[in-house]
């Protein structure tokens, strides 16, 4: 036996074939037995394949709105990038990739996530179903008035309306300034009319801007028949001098 080349060699380049590719591979290897001791361990499904990671508590208060994900390095999802990650109950709950967050010289990546918590639903102008998670903010909160604003460009809606609520949400060609938004069900059911978005701040992210409003009649208009009278749809065809 070749001790040197048998032995030696594998042991030293067991983690790479240079000082800086060992160097990393250690990192990476040191965030393997991470996941498998943390207690924050999760699996989680990204393009139809399951990958680990730890999700942990970002710097806020027991609403638990904000999380990191730690994954492997070479593990690269985008921006608004929507993760069904299970509670601790085994629950898979949605949250959104809010940013990655640069580390320089790290064995994982760091992934700041936002809990997503409202179902958003609307037609957009070409007439399909859209549907989209989202999380809504209102001026009452202020726990991430300050991250927010960081993120994006809307500084007038703190100074401008105290009532205002906005959605943050993956980005979505198909929503429009004064579409209407429901979200909830039956007695729940909410109703909101969209005042402005931003999609320029942050790649991947939307930040849309919402008004209250009341619920639209989506009911489908009845048809004419010969026995009607004109003066029964005189409101939906007008009349005649």
């Amino acid at each position: 036996m070749n001790y040197f080349e048998d032995i030696y060699k594998k042991r030293l380049n067991r983690y790479g074939t240079d000082y800086q590719s060992r160097i990393q591979g250690k990192r990476e290897h040191e965030f393997e037995l991470l996941w498998m001791k943390s207690t924050y361990k999760v699996e989680f499904n990204y393009n139809d394949m399951y990958h680990p990671g730890c999700i942990e508590r970002y710097k806020q208060d027991e609403t638990e709105t904000i999380h990191y994900l730690l994954t492997k390095v070479d593990l690269d999802m985008p921006n608004g990038t929507v993760l069904m990650i299970p509670n601790k109950n085994g629950e898979d709950k949605p949250w959104m990739i809010w940013y990655l967050e640069e580390i320089k010289r790290s064995g994982y990546n760091r992934y700041i996530m936002l809990k997503m918590t409202h179902f958003l639903t609307w037609t957009a102008r070409d007439g399909s179903i859209q549907t989209s998670w989202a999380y809504m903010y209102g001026q009452e909160n202020n726990m991430l008035k300050d991250e927010i604003r960081s993120r994006s460009r809307m500084d007038t809606l703190y100074a401008e309306n105290l009532k205002l609520s906005f959605f943050v949400m993956p980005l979505n060609s198909k929503i429009k300034k004064d579409d209407y938004l429901i979200i909830g069900e039956g007695e729940l059911q909410e109703q909101y009319r969209v005042t402005g978005y931003d999609i320029q701040s942050s790649n991947g992210v939307e930040y849309v801007s919402v008004d209250p409003i009341y619920e639209f009649d989506l009911t489908p208009a009845p048809t004419k028949s010969e026995e009607d009278l004109d003066e029964e749809f005189y409101w939906l065809e007008g009349g005649t001098e």
